[in-house]
């Protein structure tokens, strides 16, 4: 199992919510175009990249390991349940090499601050082959 947590200061992304360049380096369309529908923007934009960067400290390469912040989509279920999709063949090669069976996600927020929490599970690798039956 893997862990990655972010806390982020919301008055950080005060100044992004309106910036279309930082907009489309760090988000996907999805999720440009949900922040816009949002009640509080900034709050939702910043809880989005706080779970980017906890997906990617799990991982253990953080930000500039080899998966852009845009390839990776921070989406939704119809309850509001957020979850993780890795949009790029590099990210999913990536998670397949490393046993990757399941992606949790939990974004939280004050008014002051977001936070994220990413858990991943992996499975077992098995050295040894297994014996015919």
């Amino acid at each position: 199992m893997l862990v990655g947590i972010d806390v982020l200061d919301v008055v950080r992304m005060e100044k992004f919510v309106q910036n279309e360049h930082f907009l489309e380096k760090y988000f996907t369309p999805y999720e440009i175009e949900y922040v816009a529908k949002t009640y509080r923007q900034t709050l939702s934009l910043a809880g989005i990249y706080a779970a980017k960067e906890a997906f990617l400290k799990a991982l253990g390469i953080g930000i500039g390991g080899g998966i852009n912040l845009n390839e990776i989509e921070i989406n939704h279920e119809p309850s509001g349940k957020p979850y993780l999709k890795v949009i790029s063949g590099k990210g999913q090669i990536m998670l397949k090499s490393m046993n990757v069976k399941d992606i949790q996600i939990s974004i939280s927020h004050s008014d002051e601050m977001a936070t994220s929490i990413c858990v991943i599970e992996t499975e077992a690798k098995s050295d040894t082959p297994k014996a015919d039956s």
